[in-house]
């Protein structure tokens, strides 16, 4: 999945000559903190709510807070994960899509982003979410693999986090089988350890709950 697949069609963009109140009532009525501001289809800047509030006048045109500074933007080719990596880092809500020529093609936002997120890692899915921690060194996908496969079981995601100034990694695994007792006892025979276990009754509908908050609050 790609950043062309992730652009909000429905998100405006400003142009340079545009007022600040334009800007502002955008940002409230889709509820966004940035808004990208496109001159001649081409990405000129990245307006705040922040720095538009600032401005006294509100017939001020948006140049007038288009911050100098570079504008953070993503190729319409580049992974969902990149997209999220620099929403994250930049503390966006909003992020510019540009092609390989550099023509703006419209915007990511933080609502659309993690819905298609949701479907990478398979979240609706049903099935149990297994959680191992080990030394770095010891990490070996295919073994794990090997493992789930041999009791029957399919990994549909895996995603792993290494802990800061440690040589420990966590391993959380989902996978398609809610009944996983066969698939923990060959994980300790391999002397993993296995951290925590989600069960659908446990994880599923709970996470699932959590989601769906998470939605309403960014929709508001």
């Amino acid at each position: 999945m790609h950043a062309s697949d992730l652009i909000a069609r429905d998100i405006p963009h400003l142009r340079p000559e545009d007022t600040v109140a334009r800007a502002l009532d955008w940002m409230e009525e889709f509820k966004v903190s940035e808004l990208p501001v496109v001159d001649k289809g081409r990405l000129v800047g990245l307006v705040r709510d922040q720095d538009l509030g600032e401005l006294s006048e509100p017939r001020a045109l948006v140049a007038s807070a288009m911050a100098s500074v570079e504008v953070p933007f993503v190729r319409d080719g580049e992974h969902i994960y990149a997209v999220m990596k620099v929403m994250d880092e930049r503390g966006l809500t909003i992020l510019p899509v540009l092609d390989m020529n550099g023509a703006y093609q419209g915007a990511v936002s933080e609502h659309v982003a993690l819905r298609r997120l949701a479907e990478v890692v398979n979240i609706h899915e049903p099935g149990s979410v297994v959680v191992l921690e080990m030394n770095v060194n010891d990490y070996s996908l295919q073994e794990i693999a090997r493992i789930v496969e041999g009791n029957d079981g399919k990994l549909l995601s895996v995603y792993s986090h290494t802990s800061p100034g440690t040589n420990r990694i966590e391993v959380t695994l989902k996978i398609n089988r809610e009944d996983i007792s066969g698939i923990l006892q060959t994980f300790e025979r391999y002397e993993y350890t296995v951290r925590s276990t989600y069960q659908r009754s446990t994880f599923h509908d709970g996470l699932r709950g959590r989601y769906d908050e998470l939605m309403r609050y960014i929709n508001g």
